[in-house]
């Protein structure tokens, strides 16, 4: 025998043994699965408990996202509504306090009040406005004072309104005297701190 013929014939072997080996691993593995079928079947219903246990709990995990959603959203919602009623209780006994300085013209033991009432209620800005021309008379925040008031105001309210703007919450309460109107107490909770 030739050189060639020795190499092709290796060739020819080798190419034969790998597709057998091919051949006899598939029949392997056919043969596996015919000798142990409930074997495979117990496999086969595994993966496809797994599977769907696994797109079961990824559902149940969006849920319990979801509803966490709502119930933070709910209950801060619930804190915020709660804290403002709170607030405006608050502002109401002020006025009464504000009242009577302002019938004694006390500013200097008025002023005094607003700075207590900013630290000790959470408030940003509070001031008091004379109802007939809308000056603030005395504000926590002195560079408004002396100015007139920026913003809507109702001259003729007759109790404590909240009115809820873009960035804030306005807390607006009458001061009354004897027989009329003499201020109008506005405290101011900026929601975007």
């Amino acid at each position: 025998m030739s050189i060639e013929e020795r190499n092709n014939s290796e060739e020819v072997e080798k190419a034969t043994a790998v597709a057998e080996s091919r051949i006899t691993f598939a029949d392997k593995l056919i043969t596996f699965f015919n000798n142990n079928k409930a074997a495979t079947i117990l496999t086969i219903v595994l993966l496809v408990v797994f599977i769907w246990f696994t797109i079961k709990i990824g559902t149940n995990e969006k849920n319990f996202n979801n509803e966490k959603k709502q119930l933070i959203t709910q209950h801060e919602s619930t804190i915020d509504s709660l804290n403002i009623k709170h607030l405006k209780f608050a502002t109401e006994v002020f006025s009464w306090s504000v009242r009577s300085e302002l019938l004694r013209n006390n500013t200097e033991n008025l002023n005094q009040l607003l700075t207590v009432f900013v630290k000790e209620s959470g408030a940003d800005l509070i001031q008091l406005i004379n109802p007939e021309n809308k000056m603030v008379l005395l504000s926590s925040d002195k560079k408004f004072e002396g100015s007139p008031f920026q913003g809507n105001l109702d001259s003729e309210i007759n109790e404590s309104v909240v009115l809820k703007e873009k960035g804030n919450i306005k807390i607006v309460t009458p001061v009354m005297g004897f027989n009329k109107m003499i201020g109008i107490l506005v405290v101011q909770i900026d929601r975007e701190k």
